[in-house]
């Protein structure tokens, strides 16, 4: 399958927490397995500044937000791993000095996040050969699956829940900003409670959903742990599939991890001993 991931992190290039980790592990292993795989991200400050031979591809389009007009310019790096990754630039909304908000999140955020969902549906249209499958991860990637529906696009939609609490909650006026018919802000798609909720429509709109573990699926489809979207989960329970999230086994291998003092591997467990020692030291 030719698979392009979409999301708004990616270790060790922009990184907040698990969502980033679990964009540089799976892309790489779903390569392995034979799949043509990609991932787009923002072109953030820490992005030009980590992300390996990034150049211009000469992919340049304009993205409309309501009545504003935004230019996103495609870049183009390889990950650690070897992925290539597809970096959307617009100074405007990403050179900025942390990825969502300092000492509170960036007022801007919904728009920031609209721009990258459709460019990374614009930007899919450009590759040779289409992808058959956009994989988007989190709230920051939930308009696709609607952009998708409602443009008619020959593209599947798999949406991965990461953390279901947060989810792009946004006053309902910043719909507008999408483009798309009025018709999907409703209790179908992005209305929720009079709010733009962009998880909701992902979750309403994506063909498969996924989450981090078996048991976290049942969980969200409960009113403990729904986050006021169980019976909506409930309801597309055909379509939610939980799988545990994995670890990369090169980076966190014991024998070879250059941050411990001491490397060790299962015949010799005892030479441990030396990392806790010196994190004894550490902690006093």
């Amino acid at each position: 399958m030719n698979i392009l991931y979409a999301a708004s992190e990616m270790s060790p290039i922009a990184k907040t927490g698990g969502l980033g980790d679990v964009m540089a592990a799976l892309p790489a292993a779903m390569r392995r397995r034979g799949h043509s795989v990609s991932v787009a991200l923002p072109l953030y400050r820490q992005v030009k500044q980590k992300l390996g031979s990034l150049e211009p591809t000469g992919v340049e389009f304009v993205v409309h937000l309501g009545e504003e007009r935004h230019r996103a310019k495609i870049w183009r790096g390889i990950s650690r791993d070897g992925i290539l990754v597809f970096a959307i630039g617009n100074d405007h909304f990403y050179d900025r000095e942390a990825l969502y908000g300092e000492g509170g999140d960036y007022w801007d955020n919904g728009a920031r996040f609209i721009f990258f969902s459709k460019a990374v549906v614009e930007l899919a249209s450009w590759l040779d050969p289409l992808p058959q499958i956009l994989h988007v991860n989190d709230w920051q990637t939930a308009l696709v699956p609607g952009l998708v529906v409602g443009g008619g696009l020959p593209y599947r939609t798999v949406f991965t829940i990461h953390n279901l609490a947060y989810q792009g909650i946004f006053p309902g006026e910043t719909f507008k900003l999408t483009g798309l018919p009025g018709g999907y802000f409703s209790s179908k798609a992005y209305e929720h409670f009079g709010d733009f909720n962009l998880m909701k429509g992902a979750l309403c709109l994506a063909d498969e959903v996924t989450t981090v573990s078996p048991g976290y699926a049942e969980e969200i489809q409960t009113s403990a742990f729904g986050c006021g979207f169980d019976g909506l989960l409930r309801g597309r329970n055909d379509r939610l599939t939980g799988i545990v999230n994995g670890i990369d086994i090169d980076v966190w291998n014991p024998e070879t991890d250059q941050h411990l003092p001491v490397n060790y591997n299962l015949e010799q467990l005892d030479l441990k001993t030396g990392c806790k020692q010196v994190l004894q030291r550490e902690c006093g």
